[in-house]
């Protein structure tokens, strides 16, 4: 086999192995007082003194909640999905990576839709602390994962 050709083979193998087997890699351990990702009712509450909401908007907060909450077995799903993709022969991982990534994007456009139906039941002034609340980087966020660098977090390592 070629040199370049067999370098070609083992950057797709490995791009693979990665994209399959991303959930085994080691992660850092939470920092103390860590509490991990709010319930559902939390996360109501959250945003419910948050956005100061008026009652008459708890049923759109609700459904928006619902919306975002992960089903336990939809998480199991996945997960045995996952593990079943490894043993797949190439041809058949790369249609089945393919065939998860067009469900992750449809979950995906579910809840910004469910995020749009929810901002658009806010006055201007919730809007605006809704903004606030999930502009890209903000801890705050629900699903936000803690890294390198956060407090708690050693730096990166050294490359």
């Amino acid at each position: 086999m070629d040199r370049s050709l067999r370098r070609a083979v083992l950057i797709a193998v490995l791009t693979l192995s990665f994209a399959a087997g991303g959930q085994s890699l080691a992660q850092q351990p939470p920092p103390p007082g860590y509490q991990g990702v709010p319930t559902p009712a939390e996360q109501s509450d959250r945003l419910r003194r948050a956005l100061n909401l008026r009652p008459d908007q708890e049923t759109a907060l609700q459904a928006f909640v619902a919306a975002m909450t992960p089903r336990p077995e939809e998480i199991a799903r996945q997960r045995a999905e996952s593990a079943a993709i490894a043993a797949l022969p190439t041809p058949e991982r790369l249609d089945r990576l393919l065939a998860q990534m067009d469900q992750m994007r449809a979950a995906t456009v579910a809840k910004m839709e469910a995020t749009k139906r929810f901002y658009a039941q806010l006055s201007a002034t919730q809007q605006a602390a809704f903004d606030r609340l999930s502009a890209p980087g903000q801890a705050s966020r629900p699903t936000a994962q803690p890294h390198y660098g956060a407090p708690g977090y050693p730096p990166p390592p050294p490359n």
